[in-house]
């Protein structure tokens, strides 16, 4: 479980990147780049046994790996979790995060609760991290910020709305997870999360907030990223009811990725808008 790193990252250079580790149940991936330098950017993604506790893979990779000791100029911890919810700035606590948590979600003593802030939307989003994992990483990183996935692109997805009168509906395909957002000139109208066993699973939740809402089949545009053989199996069916349906095939502009890498829109957006 070796992360492999460019020659030109070292402990004495450490503090002029921005790495991001990504964490999912089965898989870890450890991304960073040199602002400075135009071709800086590298990924590496390690499997990690799912038949072993999150706590104990986590510290077999970190042991064997030096760089997730470096001091970095930003650490991005990321986590993937579909159970989150958004809590009005008006009603948040510090002390009552596990209470409006649990209002959603099952909270027990194995789980950390975290609330990050959301720039714009007067709103905290919480979700949940294994507590034995978390306390590792803070243990073992210099200066984590802990962030769920969803977080860059909401800020992204927020500013690109300002000008648009139609409806944006955003579907994140992955790992089971159907994550629909859907933003109108700024305005955040919808966010949740569905586990999905089949295609036909994500098409019903598609249609279904599209009802709701309710959409316009002809101004309004559906956005679809994530797994591309799913998506590519489930755009051809939306676009027989919704005139706008496209892929995003998130890229990295600025750090001269390969075209041909396919990397995480989270990784992408947080790359791309420097955040």
């Amino acid at each position: 479980m070796i992360i492999r790193v460019p020659n030109t990252l070292n402990v004495n250079n450490s503090e002029k990147y921005n790495v991001s580790i990504r964490l999912w149940p089965d898989g870890l991936s450890f991304s960073g780049y040199d602002p400075s330098e135009k071709d800086s950017f590298f990924t590496e993604t390690i499997s990690l046994d799912p038949n072993v506790p999150l706590v104990q893979a986590l510290k077999d990779v970190f042991f064997e790996n030096v760089c997730l000791s470096y001091v970095y100029n930003t650490l991005h911890v990321i986590s993937l979790s579909g159970k989150y919810t958004l809590v009005p700035d008006s009603v948040f606590s510090e002390k009552e995060k596990d209470l409006l948590y649990s209002y959603c979600f099952q909270v027990d003593g194995k789980l950390k609760v975290l609330a990050q802030p959301l720039t714009g939307f007067y709103s905290f989003l919480l979700y949940g991290i294994e507590k034995e994992a978390y306390e590792f990483m803070v243990r073992s990183l210099v200066n984590p910020q802990f962030i769920h996935f969803l977080s860059p692109m909401l800020s992204d997805w927020r500013k690109k709305s300002m000008d648009c009168y139609p409806r944006q509906i955003y579907a994140v395909v992955h790992d089971g997870i159907v994550d629909i957002v859907c933003f109108r000139q700024g305005e955040l109208l919808l966010i949740n999360s569905f586990g999905y066993e089949t295609e036909n699973d994500i098409i019903y939740f598609i249609m279904y907030v599209c009802k709701q809402l309710p959409v316009s089949q002809l101004e309004d545009s559906v956005f679809f990223c994530g797994d591309k053989v799913v998506c590519g199996n489930i755009i051809p069916v939306i676009k027989k009811y919704i005139e706008r349906v496209d892929f995003v095939a998130p890229k990295i502009r600025s750090y001269r990725v390969a075209v041909d890498l396919d990397l995480p829109i989270d990784i992408v957006t947080l790359v791309e808008c420097g955040l």
